[in-house]
């Protein structure tokens, strides 16, 4: 009789245990038709929409305060490999003085940066991927993370990347960042969101990256603008601008409780190289896309879309490339 009392005990405990750990994740992908406008021929692909899967939980400490952690990774449908933790993946506590995580993880440019961004997508010009693209400020890096309590709709938050998880010589290279967000219970929200990064890889030099941006979210609407400016941190196909600035907006509806129709426009300028030379010619971009979500169920959503990019080649003549976009996700 005990060893039965004894296992059921420990079936409970463990039940208890496992009830902690969440698995979650989202399965996105489609069909991208790209063009180039005075070019022959199309690119048509099959492409993943940013897939990815984790694990999270917690365990309650005592006095309010628990552990919490997650491990979160990409998956691609699309055939390109990925590899594990290489999302936002952590371990910290959670109570009344707020919320400090350590890990591999974004800061709150890149956290919140993006909300603007409500696309489904793999070609730029689907989304609102030159706004959103990746510097040496939003990019995910070995740090610690504090997020304050909520303070009648106020929060703050406060993040270092030590120069050692950046540097591989002697140089301090620390990356830091911090936020400032607010949220009122009507759907008004506004955010001013900052990082520098001390000596960064671009060239050396302390570059930043400065986003503010508000709107409103509350059914059915959905409208919100932002601003966003960097100097010496932009990266990859970007590393040559070293000053950019951009203005950003986006819309949605709920047109019944399956459909939301969404816009956004994007207006570049100023980008320049660390010469002060225009970049595009004229040192502008403009983007704009269309579209829609369809719900198929509460976690499974069809898009549909299409965006263009137009900015000037070094000749001054005009490049437009557009993409149409259709695809499903499902969140589990």
């Amino acid at each position: 009789m005990k060893k039965t009392l004894i296992a059921v005990a420990l079936a409970t405990l463990s039940a208890t245990s496992m009830a902690d750990v969440i698995l979650y994740g989202k399965i996105k992908g489609g069909v991208e038709v790209t063009k180039e406008k005075g070019e022959s021929g199309t690119d048509t692909t099959i492409v993943d929409y940013g897939s990815r899967i984790g694990f999270k939980g917690h365990e309650e400490l005592n006095a309010g305060l628990k552990a919490i952690w997650q491990l979160e990774q990409k998956v691609n449908i699309g055939g390109k490999s990925t590899g594990f933790g290489t999302r936002n993946s952590f371990i910290g506590l959670e109570g009344g003085f707020g919320r400090l995580t350590v890990g591999y993880q974004h800061n709150p440019v890149g956290d919140f940066a993006g909300n603007l961004d409500q696309w489904s997508y793999d070609s730029g010009a689907a989304g609102l991927s030159v706004f959103t693209r990746g510097t040496a400020i939003n990019k995910r890096r070995v740090s610690a993370y504090y997020t304050s309590p909520d303070f009648g709709g106020f929060s703050l938050g406060a993040y270092v990347s030590p120069s050692d998880n950046n540097s591989t010589d002697d140089s301090d290279k620390a990356v830091y960042a911090a936020s400032l967000r607010y949220k009122h219970a009507s759907g008004f929200f506004a955010d001013v969101l900052g990082g520098m990064a001390h000596k960064s890889a671009v060239n050396g030099k302390d570059g930043y990256q400065i986003v503010a941006q508000a709107g409103y979210d509350a059914a059915p609407w959905f409208a919100g603008v932002a601003y966003q400016t960097t100097r010496g941190v932009n990266l990859d196909d970007y590393a040559d601008a070293y000053k950019s600035q951009e203005v950003a907006a986006s819309f949605a509806y709920d047109v019944s409780d399956a459909l939301k129709a969404k816009a956004s426009a994007v207006y570049g300028f100023g980008f320049k190289n660390v010469d002060g030379a225009k970049l595009f010619n004229n040192g502008k971009y403009y983007q704009a896309v269309i579209g829609a979500d369809y719900a198929l169920s509460k976690r499974t959503v069809a898009n549909a879309q299409v965006g263009a990019i137009r900015a000037k080649n070094a000749a001054g003549e005009n490049k437009t490339v557009g993409t149409l976009s259709v695809g499903m996700g499902h969140a589990f």
